[in-house]
């Protein structure tokens, strides 16, 4: 496969994630970030509104924040792990 393959988490739960695409967009990675919350959390309290209180960052063991919130889709390539966090 030709695509890009990165990693979703939230808490301890982690799920690896293909798409056909060298990049996804940020609209589409929220997506899948709604679709996997609602897999693994399906009473997570936040029901439609789900997708506005998500926010996504990015591990980088380099940084002294290892955390970096991902504002474009560069900052995912292949391999990415990818934290979600539900804000209240």
């Amino acid at each position: 496969m030709n695509g890009l393959t990165f990693f979703l988490q939230s808490g301890v739960i982690k799920e690896q994630v293909a798409v056909e695409t060298q990049e996804i967009a940020i609209r589409d990675l929220r997506e899948e970030a709604v679709k996997f919350i609602r897999k693994h959390y399906p009473n997570n309290g936040r029901g439609d509104a789900l997708a506005d209180h998500i926010l996504l960052y990015r591990h980088d063991l380099r940084s002294i924040n290892i955390l970096q919130l991902i504002t474009s889709s560069v900052d995912v390539a292949d391999g990415t792990l990818v934290e979600i966090v539900i804000s209240f």
